[in-house]
């Protein structure tokens, strides 16, 4: 339901794009440039990615905020430094993506912000607003850092402390009760199943099944628009049953099983739950859940086709980013050393 409306509503809003007249886009998308309006050139770059994308109208929602993001953050940077869009120096291009990284961004930031720049671009000159493609050729430098030391996985006692925390909440305030079940059901399902936050949300209690012989989860949207289906432990399918006996608030849409709409409202009630006495918080996203996940299930398992199937990845070369064997293996070998 949640993944229909969003596509309805997409189509909605680009349609009006399609329906002008050639000449009319190219008017629209050359006024833009001069007054560096972020809100048009977004809509263009929107139209563009439904009419040529691979996903089309069913890219996700994820790559609609990233490429959101970079489009606004690029047409700020433009209006600051005086580009000249329809025509900017190569040096124009490569001086924001030097100052992205003069500024702390990763260089996963800095190449979605680059991606971004690119399809502006490349929107623009479906329009015939220019042919300049500025960031052709563009040097982005290469991130030679192991998946684990970018973003490791919690450690298993860190987790299951969180995990004890969003409990015990539940009982401890009876008058939000339903609230805290909510956040503590989601983190359940995420450190029990590796799903990716986007999968999580767009659940329905459709996709759920509790049959107590073969509980599992059907993702019927995962990455690359790939479906598959997901164990459920004992534990999570109790807190499911539970979770589902509470009455429905108006924030959920359709048979949704979370009320988020994206993974920044998720964020916000389960980044409470990783403070530390000290005043810190360790928390550091939703994917250190799923990598959480991935390793606990290859150390039982042993097996990285297994996980990969799990976790729906394409390849056992993106599993292998998660679990840092050799370190653990050898860690086990000179414990009596």
């Amino acid at each position: 339901m949640t993944l229909a409306q969003y596509n309805a509503d997409l189509h909605h809003r680009t349609s009006s794009w399609s329906n002008l007249h050639r000449d009319e886009r190219r008017r629209r998308a050359v006024k833009a440039c001069a007054e560096k309006d972020a809100e048009v050139l977004w809509e263009i770059v929107e139209w563009y990615l439904t009419q040529h994308a691979q996903a089309g109208l069913l890219v996700s929602p994820h790559t609609q905020l990233s490429y959101r993001t970079g489009t606004r953050q690029l047409v700020a940077f433009m209006a600051e430094h005086a580009w000249n869009v329809l025509s900017p120096e190569r040096e124009d291009v490569q001086g924001y993506v030097n100052t992205l990284l003069a500024s702390g961004k990763s260089i996963a930031t800095v190449q979605a912000r680059a991606a971004a720049g690119r399809t502006l671009y490349a929107a623009l000159r479906e329009v015939d607003a220019t042919k300049a493609v500025p960031f052709e050729g563009l040097r982005v430098p290469k991130d030679r850092r192991h998946p684990l030391e970018k973003n490791a996985p919690y450690p298993r006692r860190r987790m299951e402390d969180v995990l004890e925390k969003a409990r015990d909440q539940v009982g401890r305030d009876p008058k939000r009760a339903a609230r805290h079940l909510e956040v503590w059901a989601l983190l359940l399902l995420l450190a029990h199943t590796g799903l990716r936050i986007d999968e999580a949300l767009s659940l329905g209690w459709r996709d759920v099944h509790l049959d107590e012989d073969d509980a599992r989860l059907v993702v019927r949207s995962g990455k690359g628009r790939k479906s598959r289906e997901v164990p459920v432990s004992p534990r999570l399918a109790a807190a499911l049953i539970r979770f589902q006996a509470l009455p429905r608030s108006k924030r959920h849409v359709g048979d949704q099983l979370f009320p988020y709409r994206t993974w920044r409202g998720a964020a916000y009630h389960v980044k409470p739950l990783f403070q530390r006495e000290d005043g810190s918080n360790d928390f550091r996203g939703f994917h250190a859940i799923r990598k959480f996940m991935g390793s606990r299930l290859y150390d039982t398992l042993g097996d990285f086709t297994a996980v990969a199937e799990v976790l729906g990845h394409a390849s056992v070369d993106t599993t292998r980013g998660y679990v840092r064997v050799g370190v653990n293996r050898a860690k086990k070998a000179v414990a009596d050393w």
